[in-house]
């Protein structure tokens, strides 16, 4: 891992993949494209590769390691390097992360703290927590940190689980241990599947009535939002931000001495905006996947382009299925159900509360409409 000759370093990010054993075509599709087009020194795989509460890894052994070998294929066989973190759904396959680690360990290009080759690599309390050094391109010293850091998620999937303090001690030896050896802070970037409560702070309060307001939900209960456009830098916004509940000080400690420049997440599919709170940069990457719901041919992986003499100075931008393969997805019906169903549980249950009460309502005035239909003698 070092930079190029020119003085660049290219990131890949792919996030909430969650594809099956039999991959969509769609989601190949757009991996292929994206490698094509970005030609990466490294891919980033920010969790939730597979839809692990689906049957189909239940069928029959094995199948787990099959969608996670199917995902890395274009990857493989492009001799492109790729670190990987976990996401809520992973563990969700009926194979532990440690398990699935040691499937990504055995593909050739795993970025990992067995098989570096003597490649920096600062191993963190679990699998999917780890640094990577970049050096430069002399190969002298690192001059950029990769964070990967496994934000999990609760036991059923579906939950949002802030990072466990080890994993925040464990950051600030990392980084001291980088400071120590290179003469310096030296600049980082963390990747992480689950975001900050702090992507609220990219977001300005509205009333509901609002045109273009998402509803948020949990510590954010019947509230409503729109994109803070003056801290952002395009993006999109058209989910709740499904930040923990409870706030594990992770921003405080990220911002505590300055070498963290920027934060990416995936987790929430829909949402792609980037912004700058208190000096780091948050962004999310929307979901690639077309086997859960995202953001119908607007589904992308990310680009970034980091530069030796500043780092922190790189550019971003997203790689879309409309624009690397085109307008109209394999299974247009298929896509449509999954770019309209709720993204959450709890907006799910608030759409069934509208539409029993929706229900409600019109049996409510069919059967008026009858009755007085009947005591007028059944005349109009």
């Amino acid at each position: 891992m070092k930079f190029r000759e020119d003085g660049t370093f290219h990131i890949l990010q792919f996030a909430d993949i969650q594809e099956l054993p039999e991959a969509s075509e769609d989601t190949m599709a757009l991996i292929r494209r994206a490698l094509d087009t970005a030609r990466p020194d490294l891919v980033v795989l920010t969790g939730d590769q597979l839809k692990g509460y689906s049957r189909a890894f239940r069928k029959k052994p094995g199948q787990t390691e099959k969608a996670i070998r199917g995902i890395l294929e274009p990857i493989v066989s492009r001799g492109i390097p790729f670190a990987v973190t976990f996401g809520n759904h992973d563990r969700q396959s009926g194979m532990s992360n440690e398990e699935q680690m040691g499937i990504y360990r055995r593909i050739p290009g795993c970025v990992d703290w067995l098989n570096s080759r003597g490649q920096e690599i600062l191993h963190g309390p679990e699998e999917g927590t780890f640094a990577i050094g970049i050096q430069n391109f002399e190969e002298t010293k690192t001059v950029m940190a990769v964070y990967l850091l496994d934000s999990q998620g609760d036991a059923a999937g579906g939950g949002c689980q802030t990072l466990h303090p080890k994993q925040i001690y464990w950051y600030k030896a990392a980084r001291d241990t980088f400071a120590q050896v290179h003469g310096g802070l030296v600049p980082g970037i963390v990747f992480q599947h689950i975001p900050m409560p702090e992507y609220y702070r990219l977001l300005r309060r509205v009333d509901k009535k609002t045109r273009g307001a998402i509803r948020t939900y949990r510590t954010h209960a019947n509230e409503y939002y729109l994109l803070d456009e003056e801290k952002c830098d395009g993006g999109s916004f058209r989910e709740a931000v499904s930040a923990p509940d409870n706030n594990a000080r992770e921003f405080e400690s990220l911002r505590e001495k300055g070498d963290i420049f920027a934060v990416y997440c995936g987790h929430d599919h829909r949402n792609s905006f980037v912004g700058n709170w208190g000096g780091i940069d948050l962004g999310y990457t929307p979901s690639c996947g077309f086997h859960d719901y995202g953001d119908g041919v607007s589904r992308a992986v990310r680009e970034l382009i980091f530069h030796e003499e500043n780092p922190a100075d790189y550019e971003t931008r997203l790689l879309t299925y409309k624009e690397l393969v085109g307008s109209r997805p394999s299974h247009p019906f298929r896509d449509f159900v999954y770019s309209h169903i709720p993204a959450t549980r709890e907006e799910a249950l608030e759409k069934v509360k509208k539409y029993l009460l929706f229900t409600g309502l019109a049996i409510a005035v069919v059967q008026t409409l009858r009755s007085a239909a009947k005591n007028n003698g059944g005349k109009k």
